[in-house]
């Protein structure tokens, strides 16, 4: 009896594994819906092979039951890549669909997007429906050659014709996409319509008030710009004007999205966050903009010296714009010494403003700096006697700047919270750690736009002054 029951199960195994032989003619027309219908019934005769296959292991034992383990192995293995491959017509027609619009906005009407989709969606099923005739067709021509033929093959008449009424019940499956498709369309067309009629005039009003608000905003700049003739009162205004214009506009934008608060705040939040993150540098600057637009630490006509990445950039500050500050480059000892050129006009983001440091020339009132002027003096040099000459001419020299420079630091005392200065010449002798000599340091107040000139006219007359002296400098 366990004889016969093995011999009728190896049978079955080679009736099952000699399916797939026998379904090859569906799948070398290369027709989705062929190929589909025969991953189907690959399935089905897997599935039944794999759950008799799960019973004779349990009744089985020793070597039998070692081989028809491993074949259960290969089966599920095979079963699994089929798996991965669609096996019902559904899966062939849910490709065709489209995205349900709740509610048609601006944009959408403008470029009406769904009505190509609608068009390419069509288009697919109308392949998809070609190829399911094709496929049908191809089943009724072979179901005629294997009736005609002298060696007669009732197992592939009956396959054949049960996939012709297999086929023939699933055509209504395309018909009923087809109506789908319509009446979605026709659906979205009668939106469209009704958004014409009653949102798109109230759309357009608003815009036009926008509109209107951006062209008075501009005239009434114009008009300022010609009635004022102080620069810096100009500057505060437009300023003013321009932030005023934004909150103006924000919000409009918020009444007039009032009865969809919610939504309009979600999307804020949204753009907000992806604005951050991809634009980071740029808001900082925007920030930065209102740091110097109303912080006061410099403003325009101030020479300033910016250290970025260890390179100096000074000059003029000559406009603040939102997003970067212009310097004018002038002839001076940063320029003279280090970048051995000038006259250049720089731009610098805002956001540099805030992560390094910012030197100002003329804050506030005080146009003035301490200059230094060096020269190298031997050791055996009489340095009571160099002190008092490069004192006398540099008093000579720099004696107005000095009460120039008094009077600014009065106005820079009153804002912060510093002690008096004398702003006298300053002579100071140090050993050179290279070179057997002194250094000769003289600081004097000098007025920012003119550093260089009082530089080279004072450099002259110590120079002159020592050798009339007799002082000699230090010769390497």
């Amino acid at each position: 009896m366990k004889k016969i029951i093995s011999l009728l199960f190896t049978l079955f195994v080679l009736s099952t594994l000699s399916l797939a032989g026998e379904l090859d003619y569906l799948e070398k027309e290369k027709n989705s819906w062929l190929q589909v219908y025969s991953n189907q019934l690959k399935a089905q005769a897997l599935d039944d092979e794999i759950k008799i296959l799960e019973k004779s292991i349990k009744e089985s034992w020793g070597k039998k039951k070692i081989e028809l383990k491993q074949l259960l192995e290969l089966q599920k293995s095979k079963k699994k890549i089929l798996d991965e491959l669609p096996q019902s017509f559904d899966t062939i027609l849910e490709k065709i669909t489209l995205e349900k619009i709740e509610e048609i906005s601006f944009i959408e009407f403008l470029f009406t997007n769904q009505k190509s989709k609608f068009r390419i969606q069509t288009q697919r099923l109308s392949l998809l429906e070609e190829e399911f005739v094709h496929a049908v067709a191809f089943l009724e021509k072979e179901l005629s050659l294997t009736i005609e033929q002298e060696a007669k093959e009732p197992a592939k008449e009956q396959q054949l014709q049960k996939a012709l009424d297999f086929f023939e019940s699933a055509a209504g499956l395309i018909e009923n996409k087809k109506e789908v498709l319509k009446r979605t369309k026709q659906s979205y067309l009668g939106e469209l319509e009704t958004y014409k009629q009653t949102q798109l005039p109230i759309h357009i009003i608003k815009m036009a008030i926008l509109l209107l608000m951006f062209f008075l905003f501009h005239l009434l700049k114009h008009f300022i710009a010609k009635k004022t003739d102080d620069v810096d009162r100009l500057l505060r205004m437009k300023r003013v004007l321009n932030i005023t214009f934004f909150f103006i506009i924000l919000l409009m934008l918020i009444i007039f999205n009032i009865s969809n608060i919610v939504y309009a705040a979600t999307l804020i939040g949204v753009i907000g966050a992806a604005m951050t993150i991809s634009m980071k540098e740029y808001l900082q600057s925007v920030a930065t903009w209102f740091h110097l637009s109303f912080g006061n630490f410099i403003k325009v006509g101030d020479r300033i010296l910016i250290q970025i990445n260890n390179n100096q950039m000074i000059g003029e500050v000559i406009d603040i714009s939102l997003f970067q500050v212009t310097l004018y480059e002038g002839i001076n000892n940063t320029t003279a010494l280090d970048l051995k050129r000038s006259g250049r006009t720089v731009f610098i983001p805002n956001n540099f403003f805030v992560t390094n440091y910012v030197y100002n020339y003329t804050h506030d009132k005080m146009k003035t700096i301490y200059d230094l002027i060096e020269f190298r003096l031997p050791f055996d040099v009489d340095t009571k006697k160099v002190e008092e000459l490069v004192n006398t001419v540099t008093l000579e020299a720099a004696e107005r700047y000095m009460e120039v420079a008094s009077k600014q630091f009065s106005s820079l005392k009153k804002r912060y919270d510093i002690r008096s200065r004398e702003f006298r010449p300053r002579v100071h002798f140090v050993p050179d750690t290279k070179s057997s000599c002194f250094i000769l340091y003289v600081w004097y107040a000098a007025p920012y736009h003119q550093i260089m000139e009082l530089k080279s006219h004072l450099s002259q007359k110590i120079v002159k002054k020592l050798h009339e002296n007799g002082v000699e400098f230090y010769k390497n």
